[in-house]
């Protein structure tokens, strides 16, 4: 299993949705519910969850990885920021990065994980746990 969600702690939150059901919220609250220090980004809101939210990668504080909710469009253009910012590891959930961005991820040498971030979480409950073990069934971890 990745061992990013081992390693890391304190992550920015990249394109966080203001909708309390959408999926990054969901996987929000559960690394929230899981004591790892988040630093959500949206330009378009001022708080989300109750948390202030920060309008640009320039403005968060150090943070050791970033977790991509994005599309690849918007992933493509912040990968640049966060390598001026000094984050070098970052997760692009399923979606938020295609051959472009891995591509660029590459030149500009950070180092990325592609996954839902729920199957990289034991405690994630149902279905998430389903989807685990067919995944290690079919060698998908």
């Amino acid at each position: 299993m990745n061992d990013f969600f081992a390693r890391f702690k304190s992550l920015a939150v990249l394109g966080l949705s203001r909708k309390p059901k959408s999926f990054s919220r969901q996987a929000y609250d559960f690394l929230q519910s899981q004591g790892y220090e988040l630093y959500p980004v949206n330009p378009h809101a001022k708080a989300i969850a109750g948390q202030a939210c920060y309008d640009s990668v320039e403005a968060l504080p150090e943070v050791e990885a970033a977790v991509f909710f994005t599309p690849p469009g918007v992933s493509m253009a912040l990968l640049p920021l966060c390598k001026e910012k000094g984050i070098v590891y970052v997760w692009f959930q399923q979606g938020s990065a295609d051959k472009a961005v891995l591509k660029v991820a590459d030149e500009l040498g950070i180092t990325y994980t592609k996954s839902c971030v729920f199957l990289h979480q034991p405690g994630a409950g149902f279905p998430h746990n389903v989807h685990r073990i067919l995944a290690g069934v079919f060698g998908k971890l």
